[in-house]
């Protein structure tokens, strides 16, 4: 069988994504032997594709960390200004100043948490560049 680069190239992002050879065999047509020996011959492609299949998942991941941030300090921002309201105005209608207050303390510790695995994001993220400075 002849390769295209279509089909080379449909290997590659496939294996990137971390599926199985019997799964791109299942995919693509391809037989498992052919799919095994092009893994080795177009190994540096391979590591290339995998490397950015990577980036591509952590940046996913920081995106929607960044998201939550947001929403848990705009909600914090919020729970606070609602609490000192009624703290100065003594309004204490609908839900309780306590309730308010541990949203308030569960809302910080959950920025502090995820101010924690941005610092271990970060380590990871450092280690994937290191490997760019690389230079053949």
């Amino acid at each position: 069988m002849t390769k295209t680069l279509e089909q080379v190239g449909k290997f590659v992002e496939l294996r990137a994504k971390g599926y199985s050879y019997d799964k791109i065999a299942e995919e693509t047509g391809i037989s498992k032997p052919t799919l095994l020996k092009w893994s080795t011959e177009y190994s540096r492609q391979l590591k290339e594709a995998e490397h950015f299949e990577m980036n591509s998942l952590l940046s996913q991941y920081g995106i929607l960390r960044q998201g939550r941030v947001q929403a848990f300090s705009s909600m914090l921002g919020s729970a606070l200004q609602e609490l000192k309201k009624r703290a100065e105005e003594k309004d204490y209608s609908e839900v309780p100043t306590d309730k308010l207050l541990r949203i308030a303390l569960e809302l910080e510790r959950r920025l502090e948490r995820e101010a924690e695995e941005k610092k271990f994001d970060n380590g990871a993220l450092g280690y994937f560049k290191q490997e760019e400075v690389e230079v053949d």
